[in-house]
């Protein structure tokens, strides 16, 4: 039987797994695979108390709080999901190929796994997200570069569009050379057109 290719989506603040089925669903189908089966994990957000919504308990991948008019990222909560998430991640791998995806919250720690696991993965998908507390980034020296998609909306008011830009501008100075960074006119969420090029640009990516 041929190996798993492993694709890890990781959602938003106050969803859940399922929240992301479309993308998964839109790529086992359209992008085939000859020498591997795909494997989806779609894992749920802890439920916790985030800062930034009065302390409210919701699905939150690491804690928020408002930074004199912004939004910033708890550094403890945030080094500490990624501490857990590399762990878990290479202990259902093993030597297996996978993908990195993630939508908002999810995108930031899609990111940082990116940059930060032991192995990396062969493509990353960042929807709608920024770059959080990059200090805690060490930049790789392993020559790592996997195909990276970047998709942001143009009128999104809770990560303005520039935070793309950022993300991919990092990106490039950790050494990854492969980022392609797209716009779509949609505030925060994902439209189908940037589901066909997501689907597109995998099967680019993934073909010999």
């Amino acid at each position: 039987m041929n190996r798993p290719l492993h694709l890890f989506l990781f959602h938003g603040l106050g969803a859940d797994g399922d929240d992301l089925a479309p993308i998964s669903d839109l790529i086992t189908e359209r992008v085939p695979l000859t020498d591997h089966h795909w494997a989806v994990h779609r894992p749920d957000a802890p439920v916790s108390p985030v800062s930034l919504n009065g302390g409210m308990p919701m699905p939150s991948w690491f804690d928020l709080i408002a930074d004199n008019g912004s939004i910033d990222v708890d550094r403890d909560s945030l080094a500490g999901i990624t501490a857990d998430l590399q762990q878990e991640i290479a202990d259902q791998v093993g030597d297996d190929p996978y993908i990195l995806g993630g939508f908002s919250q999810g995108g930031v720690l899609a990111a940082r796994l990116a940059l930060t696991l032991p192995r990396p993965p062969i493509a990353a998908i960042m929807l709608s997200t920024w770059l959080a507390a990059p200090e805690q980034i060490a930049k790789p020296t392993d020559g790592r570069n996997p195909a990276v998609f970047i998709g942001h909306g143009t009128h999104d008011p809770l990560v303005p569009v520039h935070a793309a830009g950022k993300l991919n501008a990092f990106l490039t100075d950790c050494g990854l050379t492969n980022v392609t960074e797209r716009h779509y006119p949609v505030e925060h969420g994902i439209l189908p057109e940037e589901l066909d090029d997501i689907s597109n640009w995998l099967r680019e990516s993934l073909s010999p």
